[in-house]
């Protein structure tokens, strides 16, 4: 019974076999064909995926340096799957990575790319195959940073100084781009200022021939420097020379001393430049001892200017050309009026009970002195012109008396002569003092005149 149960189904199964198989073929093709329509493969682009360095130490610690070429640091991605699947991976799930530990003698390195999501349902195609390096020897070198300045300041002012917070940057690379680095720079703009700024300004490297170098393999201790930049007004002022010593005997300072330039422009706070009318120069250099002639000498004036005052000219040294003149004396006589003399008292100080009368100049008509200097200082002096006082108070001073009385004294002539005349010798005048007689008064008179009456 069993039996013949167990062969008709074996005869249901194996009747129609070939029609059988195929409807089961036909079943998963057309299963397939439906799961394809309704959940695709397709493929999608990802655009610029940073490729990462991996084991870079394995060059480092060498003492070397890589640097990545041909735009290979970046790859184009193009991942195959299920659109189902693309539903939830984005650009930020790959990940492209470049082993060091399997760098070739070609200097290339493999890039493999993964996915932190359905990775191991979709498949990666990258535009590049290896990521390709230079490798070389690492260098190291450091500078001094240089600061410069972009613009002017507002008119009448000038930059004073420039103070970075550091001014030495050291800086590490591939030897063949350390070899190109001739300065490292800081610019600030200063265009329109007039009083201190403070900035912070970007650290820029830059070759012999001007050009900035752009590398991301050179590496900077600092990127940026802090800078203080002084703006200090400006004024314009003469230059005065003093000459330390005397010419040779029978020769004078003419006071024609020219000087290339005669002025400077000067820099410093405004409260410091109010109280600066010139530069004051007395230098050994103009020492003219024993000459005979005219000396040009040239001075360095920068030690004479006043504190917190400098140059406005950076560029400037400080280095003038002083011409200072030298002349023979020359003398030359003078009959002086006698009229143009008298004797001086202070406002108010001249004695009511004393009359004053210059002796000399009462008994003569002229009075004879001589002077020297220039020809042309000379030459300028009229007699007519020339006036001489005796300083009675001065004269009071000198021998200590408490107040002038009657008496005969002898007093200096001091005479209105320009600074380049001098004197030949010092001229006395005697000075002669007299008590002023009384005129008696009318009641004096009429007291007199009773008296007499009465005696007769």
């Amino acid at each position: 019974m069993k039996s013949s149960i167990l062969k008709k189904a074996v005869g249901m199964i194996t009747n129609n076999i070939g029609l059988k198989l195929l409807a089961v073929v036909i079943s998963c093709g057309l299963w397939f064909m439906v799961d394809s329509i309704t959940d695709p493969v397709e493929k999608k682009v990802f655009n610029n995926i940073p490729v990462e360095i991996i084991n870079a130490d394995l060059i480092t610690n060498e003492g070397k340096v890589y640097e990545v070429l041909d735009g290979t640091d970046t790859v184009n991605v193009t991942a195959i799957g299920k659109s189902s699947v693309f539903d939830y991976v984005t650009r930020d799930d790959l990940k492209a990575v470049a082993d060091m530990s399997e760098l070739t003698f070609m200097n290339t390195v493999g890039i493999r790319v993964s996915s932190t999501r359905n990775n191991s349902e979709l498949e990666f195609r990258t535009n590049i195959d290896n990521v390709k390096l230079a490798i070389e020897k690492m260098d190291r070198d450091q500078k001094v940073i240089n600061v410069s300045t972009t613009g002017e300041p507002a008119s009448g002012y000038v930059v004073g100084g420039i103070t970075p917070s550091q001014n030495v940057v050291r800086y590490s690379g591939p030897e063949s781009l350390i070899n190109q680095i001739d300065h490292i720079e800081a610019v600030i703009n200063i265009n329109g200022y007039s009083s201190d700024i403070n900035t912070t300004a970007d650290l820029k490297i830059y070759d012999a021939a001007g050009n900035e170098i752009r590398n991301n393999s050179i590496k900077l201790n600092i990127t940026t420097v802090d800078v203080a930049v002084s703006i200090l007004a400006t004024k314009i002022v003469p230059l005065s020379f003093v000459v330390p010593d005397e010419p040779a005997s029978g020769y004078v300072v003419n006071g024609e001393m020219v000087s290339v330039p005669e002025t400077v422009v000067i820099a410093g706070r405004s409260s410091v430049l109010d109280g600066v009318s010139r530069i004051v120069v007395s230098d050994p250099a103009l020492s003219v001892e024993d000459l005979t002639e005219s000396k040009t000498a040239i001075v360095n004036i920068k030690k004479y200017l006043p504190t917190g005052v400098q140059f406005a000219d950076s560029s400037f040294n400080g280095n003038v050309s002083v011409t200072v003149g030298i002349e023979q004396l020359v003398t030359k006589e003078l009959k002086v009026p006698s009229r143009n003399f008298a004797a001086g008292f202070a406002a108010g100080n001249k004695p009511e009970n004393l009359n004053v009368t210059l002796k000399e100049a009462k008994e003569q008509e002229n009075y004879t002195i001589r002077i020297s200097g220039t020809r042309a200082a000379v030459d300028a002096v009229m007699e007519e012109s020339v006036i001489g006082v005796v300083d009675m108070d001065s004269l009071l001073q000198k021998l200590e008396l408490p107040e002038w009385s009657a008496g005969v004294y002898q007093g200096e002539l001091t005479f209105n002569l320009p600074d380049t005349v001098t004197l030949e010798k010092p001229y006395q005048m005697t000075v002669d003092l007299e008590e002023i007689e009384q005129e008696p008064s009318e009641e004096m008179n009429n007291n007199d005149i009773s008296t007499n009456n009465n005696n007769e």
